[in-house]
């Protein structure tokens, strides 16, 4: 009865965004667009792996670009409820315990506007909020197994690299003014620069420079919970 009534008084009181700090841990779903990257890398005519016999271009995209659980952590401060900056991290593993693990990782500075905060009454206790970022995406995986023998095969781990646009939105419920909880959607517009042939040694001659046009996509949808601390008193 008594947490009955703790939460009945915490959703009484005004929250909403506002000054201060804020820690954002997400998860959910991610899914790559890969069509205008595929055709970028086979007009630049990448060849085959003689190991695995693959095409260079389907041992990345097919093998080694899952979809699937996406993990982030922001931290940011938000500006009078208008608008905050934050750094993000954003994971999307993949096959964590296997010898084939790899993943993709973005990371850069965001910022988000506040459109409602002025304008809906202050006593709510919900927010949205419009988000855009520029980001650096590294992305690859350790290879493959052969289908024989179930053993990975010698260099086969591809991946690729590049700059991100972040571009999304987070509708939020403030059960308590220090925690939120909030679904966020969002899309990531990527440009590769490097394809690499070794991701262990990508940056040991082990990387391909990029020509042409066509990138890559990556859509997501997570929920969040975030805890706000307000700047202490002068």
């Amino acid at each position: 009865m008594s947490r009955i009534v703790l939460f009945v008084l915490c959703a009484s009181a005004a929250a909403h965004a506002g000054e201060g700090v804020y820690i954002t841990i997400d998860g959910g779903y991610g899914t790559w667009a890969k069509d205008d990257f595929r055709s970028r890398l086979d007009k630049q005519g990448m060849g085959k792996d003689p190991v695995s016999g693959l095409g260079n271009t389907s041992l990345l995209v097919d093998r080694q670009m899952p979809d699937g659980g996406i993990f982030g952590l922001h931290l940011g401060y938000n500006i009078a409820g208008h608008v905050a900056f934050e750094g993000s991290l954003t994971l999307r593993p993949y096959d964590i315990l296997a010898d084939t693990r790899g993943g993709a990782a973005i990371a850069g500075l965001a910022a988000r506007w506040y459109p409602l905060q002025g304008l809906v009454r202050s006593s709510r206790q919900f927010d949205v909020s419009f988000v855009t970022g520029v980001h650096y995406v590294l992305s690859g995986g350790n290879g493959i197994h052969d289908p024989a023998t179930n053993t990975k095969l010698d260099n086969t781990g591809r991946g690729f690299d590049g700059t991100a646009v972040e571009l999304g939105f987070t509708a939020e419920l403030y059960p308590a003014k220090w925690v939120s909880f909030g679904i966020t959607p969002r899309m990531y517009v990527m440009d590769p620069i490097r394809y690499f042939v070794s991701f262990d040694h990508r940056d040991e001659g082990g990387a391909i420079p990029l020509t042409g046009s066509g990138g890559l996509k990556f859509y997501a949808i997570t929920l969040s919970m975030s805890f706000h601390f307000e700047p202490l008193p002068d």
